[in-house]
């Protein structure tokens, strides 16, 4: 079944937040009941007066950004206004998606990732889950959670009798304090180690199904970061950590026991993972398949090949080949939440000092530019490239003109501080206009005589397919207003190695992600730790920092209206498409996959691939 992504609109800022909790489970074992949004957003800012009128003082806060993502929790059972069939008998044990291989392999969800830790998904689960559906955020391993007036502290009750796989015992607050240490740990490489290492000073353990969150100071994305939503806080074995050790990619034992409705059952490095379901009842939801298999196949022919040919049930692939798998009978399935979108990060512009040891501190506002003769220092180069680039004709071209175009990267209609006029001025400002891109480079100094050279780094990304056919039309764009690009192609390891000492002074780099609005601002528009070697401009440096450093929504708004602006102005990234995640499944075994597409690493929810009849 087909889907088309849905453009939901969030609850924006409400002025009081509630108390925020649930007693009951999104799910009762077999059959998955999801809340749609729709039942619940125009009756929130009543229900959240309400509430919060209700509420202990100490309880009430002021919400904004992040907070507010709580609130659909507390919408009442009989909102509940869609659902995903219950489990049926499939016609193969084993259901196999084919994808593009990661960047990074690894058996350690704490350590390293997000996104690379997307192929471990199947085996744990968060405080608070997402809807596959909607969008919204749910209980999971928590059942309850309420925000403390001063903003400081997120409480959560914990779900009783959830079990960890392999006979590891129950699921307690230990194992949450755990995960969280493993990924505030110093030795951790993971995406939010810097957020959750400076922004928590604590996980307190109030008893087994009961902890605190405790920061010292209101985090705006606080709460977003124990949720599936942020992909980090995957929930592990303390007890199977400290009797096994951490894992090393390829061990038989595999990574450390989580609480999915898959365990691990096989991996091989460079082929494959293979989960099975678990033995005894999940709590939560029984997937349709006995077993599910990741198969890395890097090439788009090859996953196609394997469709057709019955070997893989799933996969994604570029436009180009979609028409000619649902001629054969394939159909397509699409993420249901605007998310996922694709650009070109641009990584010149980082602030002294900018070092391995200092990437997890921040740089003074005014502290002078590492690279101050960086050719994309110059606004008129990177107008110049923006102008250069055909998004009508990419997107007719790889897309099959699904794609969105992407005004300012992380913005979109339906998250919050959107300003309607980008778009109003976006052809104005980055159409695509050949003679004028000439121009702006004449302007900074370069033509015939002194032709600018910029690295163009190729990657092959798993979030969606067909980033290797946009950077190749990019080449041939650059090359016509007489720019010289060197394609960069790199292992993933050496790549990141360069980034963390900030190497990268000269070079356009193809991005996929879904991230939210808050990580996505914090990664690819600004220094805030850890650094990560995309532009870094004082004055939206503390603009995000003040964003996130409060829950006044009135605040929020006007700092992410300001940064927004900026960005626009600047030319801070090369924004291409929102696109809709989509995969190609063979309906003779698969009958739907239902994902929201709106998580970083986009292949989310395997659980819920539904078996045909």
């Amino acid at each position: 079944m087909s889907r088309s992504v849905l453009g939901i609109k969030p609850v924006l800022f409400l002025a009081l937040a509630l108390v925020l909790a649930l007693a009951a489970a999104c799910s009762n074992g077999d059959s998955v009941t999801t809340t749609s949004s729709a039942g619940t957003t125009a009756a929130a800012p009543a229900a959240a007066a309400a509430a919060a009128a209700a509420a202990p003082p100490e309880k009430v806060a002021v919400s904004g950004i992040g907070a507010q993502e709580a609130a659909p929790a507390a919408a009442p059972a009989a909102a509940t206004t869609g659902s995903i069939a219950a489990p049926v008998e499939a016609k193969v044990n084993r259901v196999i998606f084919g994808l593009i291989t990661p960047s990074t392999e690894h058996y350690t969800p704490a350590k390293q990732g997000p996104p690379t830790s997307q192929p471990l998904t199947p085996m744990y689960e968060y405080l608070v889950g997402m809807d596959p559906v909607t969008g919204t955020l749910v209980p999971q391993l928590a059942t309850e959670w309420s925000v403390d007036a001063d903003g400081k502290s997120w409480r959560f009750k914990l779900r009783e009798g959830v079990q960890f796989h392999n006979g590891w015992g129950e699921f307690t607050g230990k194992d949450v304090k755990h995960t969280w240490q493993e990924i505030a740990a110093d030795d951790a490489l993971h995406g939010n180690h810097g957020s959750f290492k400076r922004f928590v000073s604590d996980v307190e353990i109030v008893n087994d199904h009961e902890v605190v969150f405790r920061a010292p100071n209101p985090t705006a994305d606080l709460f977003i970061l124990t949720s599936q939503l942020s992909q980090s806080l995957l929930i592990q074995s303390k007890d199977h950590r400290e009797a096994a050790g951490l894992p090393t990619l390829g061990s038989g034992e595999g990574p450390t026991a989580g609480t999915g409705p898959y365990r691990f059952a096989k991996g091989v490095p460079g082929s494959m993972i293979r989960y099975e379901r678990t033995p005894t009842k999940h709590w939560r939801m029984t997937p349709d398949f006995p077993e599910l298999e990741m198969r890395w196949m890097p090439e788009a022919s090859t996953r196609l090949a394997g469709l057709l040919a019955g070997e893989i049930h799933l996969t994604t692939i570029p436009q180009d080949n979609v028409a000619q798998a649902t001629k054969a009978g394939m159909k397509l399935v699409t993420g249901n939440v605007p998310g996922l979108r694709t650009f070109f990060s641009i990584r010149c512009c980082v602030r002294l000092p900018a070092d391995l040891q200092n990437r997890l501190k921040q740089p003074a506002y005014d502290a002078p530019m590492k690279y101050p003769d960086a050719p994309m220092q110059d606004i008129r180069v990177r107008e110049a490239i923006n102008r250069a680039i055909d998004r009508d004709a990419l997107n007719e071209a790889f897309f099959g003109g699904k794609g969105e175009t992407m005004v300012v990267n992380n913005f979109h209609p339906t998250r919050e501080g959107w300003n309607p006029s980008w778009a109003e001025r976006f052809e104005s400002l980055y159409g695509y206009d050949p003679a004028k891109a000439k121009a702006l480079l004449a302007e900074a100094g370069y033509g015939p005589d002194n032709v600018l050279e910029i690295g163009l780094q190729s990657k092959n990304l798993s979030h969606y397919s067909g980033s290797l056919d946009v950077v190749d039309a990019t080449v041939e764009y650059l090359r016509a207003i007489g720019i010289k690009p060197k394609l960069i192609v790199q292992d993933a390891a050496t790549e990141s190695a360069e980034g963390r000492a900030f190497k990268h002074r000269n070079r356009l780099t193809i991005t996929g992600t879904s991230s939210h609005l808050l990580l996505g601002i914090r990664v690819y528009a600004t220094h805030s730790t850890p650094r990560t070697g995309n532009p870094e401009w004082g004055d939206t440096d503390k603009l995000f920092i003040d964003i996130r450093g409060t829950l006044d929504p009135a605040k929020q708004l006007k700092w992410l209206d300001e940064l927004g602006e900026l960005t626009f102005l600047r030319y801070q990234t090369v924004p291409l498409f929102w696109l809709p995640p989509e995969a190609v499944i063979n309906p003779d075994i698969v009958s739907d996959y239902v994902f929201p597409g709106a998580i970083t690493s986009t292949w989310t929810h395997l659980e819920f691939i539904k078996a045909a009849q």
